[in-house]
Order: C-alpha cells, then sequence, then structure tokens
C-alpha cells in the first residue's frame, strides 16, 4: 500500500516547492532578449509547480504558484518595477488546473490515442506560429514597432519546426529509456498546460497587464517557449515521478 501523506508534510512540502519555484523562476530563468521578458526560460520553475499540484492537490499547487511569483517579486524583482497581479493570476492556474488537466489525461486518453494526439497538436501549434510570423504584419511593444523581414520570417519557421521533429525524437527516444513511467501521458499533459494555461490564459493576461497591441509579440514568445518548456518540464516531473514511486509515496495523478 501506498504512503498517503499527512496535512503537515503538505504544508511543508508546499513551502519547499514555493521556494525552490521562486529560485528557478527569478535565479535560474533565462531572458534571451532583456528587453522582451515575455521570452523567458525558467529553468524547472514551472515543473516544481506542476508537480506540486500533482502530488499535493490543486489548492497546493495554486498556494505554490501564486506564492512563488508573489515572493519572487518582493525578493528578487526590482523595486521600481511594477507587481502585475494577472502574472501571478497565470501562476496560481498553473498550480490549480495541472492537477485535472492530469487526471482528465489519465481517463480520457491510452497511451496509442496519445501517440497519435500528440503530434497532430503539436502541428497545430507549429501552425499557429507560422501564421502570426507570417501574417500580423507588425508586432508592437513597449510603443516600438518591429517589422520581420523575409529572412527573419525563414528563420523563425524553419528553426520551429526542426524544433517540432527534435521534440517528438526526443519524447519517443525518452519513452523507450522509462518505460516504467508512461512518458507520452506526461508529455501530452504537460503540452495540453503550456498551450491551455501559458500560451491562451497567459497571453490573455499579459495583453491585460502590458496591452493589447503587444499580444501578437507575447503570443510568438509563448509558443517559442513551449517548444523547451515541455522536454525540459516531461524530464523534470518523469525523475521526480520516479522518486515518489521508489519511496512508495500516494500520489492520486501518476
Amino acid at each position: 500500500m501506498n504512503n498517503k501523506i499527512s496535512l503537515t508534510s503538505k504544508i511543508c512540502l508546499a513551502a519547499i516547492f514555493m521556494v525552490l519555484a521562486t529560485i528557478c523562476q527569478k535565479v535560474l530563468a533565462i531572458n534571451y532578449i532583456p528587453i522582451i521578458p515575455f521570452l523567458r526560460i525558467s529553468l524547472g520553475g514551472p515543473a516544481i509547480i506542476i508537480f506540486s499540484s500533482i502530488l499535493l492537490g490543486p489548492w497546493f499547487g495554486l498556494l505554490v504558484g501564486a506564492g512563488s511569483d508573489i515572493l519572487g517579486y518582493f525578493i528578487f524583482d526590482p523595486k521600481n518595477n511594477a507587481f502585475f497581479p494577472q502574472i501571478t493570476a497565470i501562476y496560481a492556474l498553473l498550480g490549480f488546473a495541472s492537477f485535472f488537466i492530469f487526471l482528465l489525461v489519465k481517463k480520457l486518453f491510452g497511451e496509442k490515442i496519445i501517440k497519435f494526439v500528440f503530434p497532430t497538436f503539436l502541428a497545430l501549434a507549429f501552425i499557429a506560429i507560422t501564421l502570426v510570423v507570417w501574417l500580423v504584419p507588425e508586432l508592437h511593444l513597449y510603443g516600438g514597432t518591429y517589422n520581420l523581414v523575409l529572412w527573419q520570417k525563414i528563420t523563425i519557421t524553419a528553426s520551429l519546426l526542426v524544433l517540432s521533429a527534435v521534440l517528438l525524437v526526443f519524447i519517443i527516444l525518452y519513452a523507450k529509456k522509462n518505460q516504467q513511467i508512461n512518458v507520452y501521458k506526461i508529455a501530452f499533459s504537460l503540452f495540453l498546460i503550456e498551450v491551455l494555461i501559458m500560451v491562451m490564459f497567459g497571453t490573455l493576461m499579459k495583453g491585460l497587464a502590458f496591452g493589447f497591441a503587444t499580444y501578437p509579440m507575447i503570443l510568438l514568445c509563448q509558443i517559442i517557449v513551449l517548444f523547451v518548456n515541455i522536454p525540459l518540464n516531461t524530464v523534470l516531473i518523469t525523475l521526480l515521478t520516479n522518486i515518489i514511486k521508489k519511496r512508495n509515496i500516494y500520489c492520486p495523478i501518476i
């Protein structure tokens, strides 16, 4: 029989996850273009928030997600930076909804279905970003206007096509290496989380925070980050899942 986590242990683990997520999102985050805060790769932050939701439940996940963003703002952000509750809402929903998305995938999707659906959804994401790159004439950010020239559009499209292929190959090979864990279900759940929460809801919230003229730019950056977050989060959550399985800890999702 698996060992259930007590309420006291859940509170302690939530505090630990909150601190770890804060450090990952603020200290270990990578900004490729400093003037565009939307293009950010957080090395493990989202994965920790998602895993806290899976292991501890949606309400603790919400606490970890919202708390890590608020804590990170007051500790690491410059004092002259404004606080945006819309950004906190993104991470709160990430912590809350991840539990239900994993549960939904576990109950409704078999591995054979996911092997077909996952590449299909990935192709739709590629088509969406390609349409933004080629059809939106101007990208606005902080009062500035950016126009992508032909070579930039071709480079972005080709790069994302390569990333899509690499992502699929990675999931296939990683699933073969970790046959005791259903890597396909983890990767597909993370894909849905990225699309529904980080891309759709996250872009909407950032549009509310920074102005809807920036919406295409934010959408472009969020979808680019998706191709990095999925393999990174898949590895981290698979590793954490292996740990709790070896320790015989009860988890309602995995």
